[in-house]
């Protein structure tokens, strides 16, 4: 079983136990990262802004990102990335074991590295699969690589904790993928509110974590954030769960 996560816009770096110990070291696809990367360093301030869709205080910030790439220190991805889901991760409280699982089991999708194992040190930088900064997408631009990278675990379950921006890049042709959804119920109707939905997802990524669970039966049992299983909502594809609001 493989988890997969979506990277966040919101970085900072987190000093963890056993991550500094990790094995892994090399990033998958450094030749097509050093790519784009000499695209981003060569945009001017104003091609950022449009190419990225951002200004102001972001823009300064992610334009001295790209001027100084290579001199920004690396951290692991998964104490790197600091949005939403990732603010849900117990991290500091992490056991060796537990590093162990994420370095066996926990990728991250990037439109700047494509894919990652969650212990893969990484330096800052933010690109959206959205930002077209050559004549393909970035979908075009790593979906042969994610696919022939992820031949190596074929015989496995993937369970898809990404956002849909993110996880749409797998071949459901060719693996065997679970979505993991959540909804919200507000009176009688059902949501899916998406700052709600990002908070689930680290919350279920954390209970995966810490409870190094194996089985998609033991999946089904998370309830942090008052959410519940569905059993009404979910089919062999795809696991909801829910929780009442308001």
């Amino acid at each position: 079983m493989k988890l997969f996560f979506s990277p966040s816009k919101g970085m900072q770096y987190k000093t963890l136990k056993y991550f500094k110990y990790s094995k892994i070291q090399n990033i998958p696809f450094k030749e097509k990262t050093d790519f784009l990367l000499s695209i981003l360093k060569n945009f001017s301030k104003d091609e950022i802004s449009t190419k990225l869709k951002i200004k102001d205080k972001i823009l300064d910030e992610v334009f001295n990102i790209y001027s100084n790439f290579y001199s920004q220190e690396e951290r692991e991805a998964i104490a790197l990335y600091d949005g939403v889901s990732y603010r849900q991760l117990e991290l500091e409280k992490f056991s060796k074991e537990n590093h162990t699982y994420v370095e066996n089991n926990v990728f991250i999708f990037s439109a700047l590295y494509g894919i990652l194992n969650a212990c893969v040190p990484i330096r800052p930088y933010r690109l959206d699969m959205t930002n077209k900064i050559l004549d393909i997408s970035p979908y075009d631009f790593w979906r042969k690589d994610i696919e022939d990278y992820l031949l190596q675990f074929k015989n496995e379950t993937f369970i898809n904790i990404a956002s849909n921006e993110f996880s749409k890049i797998l071949n459901r042709k060719i693996f065997k993928i679970i979505d993991i959804e959540f909804r919200q119920y507000d009176g009688n109707k059902i949501k899916n509110i998406s700052t709600e939905a990002k908070k689930a997802r680290g919350a279920l990524l954390n209970y995966l974590i810490k409870n190094e669970i194996t089985c998609i039966e033991k999946i089904k049992a998370f309830s942090a954030l008052d959410y519940k299983f569905s059993p009404e909502l979910s089919s062999e594809q795809s696991i909801f769960f829910v929780k009442k609001i308001g």
